[in-house]
């Protein structure tokens, strides 16, 4: 198909991803997006857009924002995480400037049945017209029809924030009343249930800010001993697969989930491989430092940065963890170190790393102010429980 010819849903009746439904309203209607629909289609390039509009509202760069590549990617590729992509389209012909505001419903396929997690992003230019209403109602019956009671979102909010806040049940943190996300959900029945916080190092680290993160590392390894640090740029090899796997799992457990329902989501090596996979797909790339418990053999830590090779200013902090047993020995701080430095090493050109942290991880906070991670915004954690029967209607 062309690009001025999208294969979306909405264009025809037939074939496996027709909708169950349509919306029309006099102004833009509300289609689903085929997982075929290539990256340089329409949709993809309209749902970039709208992302970069929100992120660049709210942060003053796009770094936050989900591109085409990734978003095609990410529908593509569901072995492990079912997703719908609805779009709201204006009047006219279609093409990226159409597309006014998109939802996104991911369900995993093997744990956590009971709940989907939601995205919701309106153009700043089409706020205040219903589009988010309508495409949050459609996503709530998705993640129904699906058997899913339970919506989970994630909204970012800036770190100038001022007026009201909403405190976090946990304790620690807040969120700001008036960002419009925040407003959105607690308005539509969502419930906050945590406050991560952003933080953000820039890069390159200047030499004395250099010179202190080298004696962070060569402090924590005087703590380390009994352990070997492994880096991989891309691949994991296949003999920490399964090792890899059982720290992704204790994410799952391990990390504070303030009142989020969730439970352990366990990964295996083949679900390792087909995360490389994707991330290639999203044109990706990852560096990984795990710390091996030379005693046992076992991966008793791990942490990975992620970049887009198209954007390759920023990176992201993915995932981080020291096994339970193995905690007390600084190994978060010597891999966080580790992979700091072989990151400056693959991309010099990052200037940035994003990391989200929950606000009551005392320990791993610390451990990113200590290397100069500086408060950069934060992320409400909502959550919404509803029996299926509440699921509105279409339209």
């Amino acid at each position: 198909m062309s690009a001025t010819h999208p294969t979306l849903s909405h264009l025809g009746p037939t074939g496996s991803h027709a909708p169950k439904w349509q919306v029309v309203e006099p102004a833009w209607r509300i289609v689903e997006v085929s997982p075929d629909e290539p990256a340089d289609g329409w949709a993809h390039r309209g749902v970039e857009r709208v992302g970069r509009a929100c992120a660049m509202e709210r942060d003053g760069h796009d770094d936050d924002a989900l591109f085409a590549a990734e978003s095609a990617a990410d529908l593509a590729h569901q072995d492990d995480e079912e997703r719908t992509l609805l779009i709201a389209v204006g009047a006219g012909a279609p093409e990226p400037q159409a597309v006014l505001g998109w939802a996104r419903v991911d369900r995993t396929r093997t744990a956590n049945l009971h709940a989907a997690w939601t995205l919701v992003h309106t153009h700043p230019d089409h706020r205040r017209r219903g589009i988010g209403a309508h495409l949050l109602a459609h996503a709530q019956r998705v993640a129904h029809e699906a058997g899913r009671g339970t919506l989970q979102a994630e909204v970012s909010f800036a770190e100038d924030s001022d007026g009201p806040q909403a405190p976090a049940p946990t304790g620690a943190g807040a969120a700001p009343l008036a960002a419009p996300g925040v407003r959105f959900a607690l308005a539509h029945g969502f419930d906050l249930v945590q406050v991560d916080r952003r933080s953000t190092l820039a890069l390159p680290l200047a030499p004395d800010a250099r010179a202190a993160v080298e004696a962070l590392a060569a402090d924590a390894a005087s703590h380390a001993a009994g352990y070997r640090l492994h880096t991989w740029h891309g691949e994991i090899p296949e003999r920490w697969l399964d090792g890899f796997a059982l720290l992704e799992t204790r994410m799952s457990t391990d990390a504070p989930m303030g009142g989020l329902d969730l439970r352990e989501d366990v990964w295996d090596a083949g679900r390792v491989l087909r995360m490389q996979r994707d991330r290639a797909a999203m044109g990706h790339d990852f560096v990984i430092t795990a710390a091996e418990h030379v005693a046992t053999g076992e991966l008793a830590a791990m942490t990975m940065l992620d970049w887009s090779r198209s954007r390759a200013d920023f990176a992201m902090q993915w995932d981080t963890i020291v096994l339970r047993p193995h905690r007390g020995h600084r190994l978060g701080m010597l891999v966080k170190c580790a992979n700091l430095r072989r990151l400056a090493e693959l991309c010099p050109a990052v200037r940035r790393v994003h990391t989200w942290n929950a606000e009551e991880n005392g320990p791993m906070l610390a451990i990113n102010v200590a290397l100069g991670f500086r408060p950069a915004g934060g992320a409400a954690v909502l959550q919404k429980v509803a029996a299926p029967e509440e699921a509105p209607a279409p339209v």
